[in-house]
C-alpha cells in the first residue's frame, strides 16, 4: 500500500527532466564556481592536444561514484581532464592528493554551474574536442554511460594515433 505522499513524490521525480550541455557548444572561457568569488578560467580548454572531460560531481550524491571517473581516466591517458566537485575542502583536497596531479580539480557549488552550463545533473561528463567544443555529454552513473558520451572522442583519437 502506497501513500499518497509517496504517490506525489513518484511523480515529481517522474516530470523532473534532465538537462544537457548542448553538443557543439564550446565550454565557457570562465565560470563562476562559488558564490561571492571571481571568475575561474577555462580558456586552456580550448587549447589542447587531444581533448578534455569535465566532470561534475558531488560529495552530497549518493550517485556520484568517482570510482568511474578514475577508471575512465586511466583506461584514457590521452585526454586532459578537470573535475567539477561540490564538496567541502578537505574533500577536495583529499581527492588532490588521490589523482594525478594533471587533473585539474576545482571546488564548485552545483547550482552555480547550473544556470552557467545550463546543466542540472551530477554525475555529469561533458566530452570537449580539442578546440573546447562539446562532441557528448551525459550523466555517468554506470561506466557505459561515460564511454558512449566519449565514444567521439575517444574514436577520433585513436584514428589519429593507431598506436596507443
Amino acid at each position: 500500500m502506497h501513500s499518497v505522499q509517496e504517490e506525489k513524490d513518484h511523480r515529481r521525480f517522474l516530470k523532473q527532466t534532465i538537462e544537457h550541455f548542448k553538443l557543439g557548444n564550446y565550454f565557457p572561457e570562465e565560470l563562476i564556481l562559488l558564490a561571492k568569488s571571481d571568475p575561474v578560467s577555462f580558456e586552456w580548454m580550448r587549447h589542447t592536444e587531444h581533448g578534455t572531460i569535465v566532470f561534475l560531481m558531488s560529495t552530497g550524491c549518493s550517485a556520484c561514484n568517482m570510482d568511474y571517473a578514475v577508471s575512465f581516466m586511466n583506461s584514457q591517458p590521452g585526454f586532459n581532464y578537470c573535475i567539477l566537485f561540490e564538496g567541502s575542502r578537505e574533500s577536495v583536497e583529499e581527492l588532490r592528493s588521490e589523482l594525478d596531479p594533471q587533473v585539474r580539480i576545482h571546488r564548485c557549488e552545483t547550482a552555480k554551474l547550473q544556470a552557467q552550463l545550463n546543466v542540472n545533473a551530477v554525475p555529469y561528463a561533458i566530452v570537449l574536442n580539442k578546440v573546447g567544443q562539446a562532441v557528448g555529454a551525459d550523466i555517468f552513473d554506470k561506466i557505459a554511460n561515460l564511454n558512449r558520451a566519449a565514444a567521439p572522442l575517444i574514436r577520433v583519437y585513436h584514428n589519429l594515433n593507431p598506436d596507443k
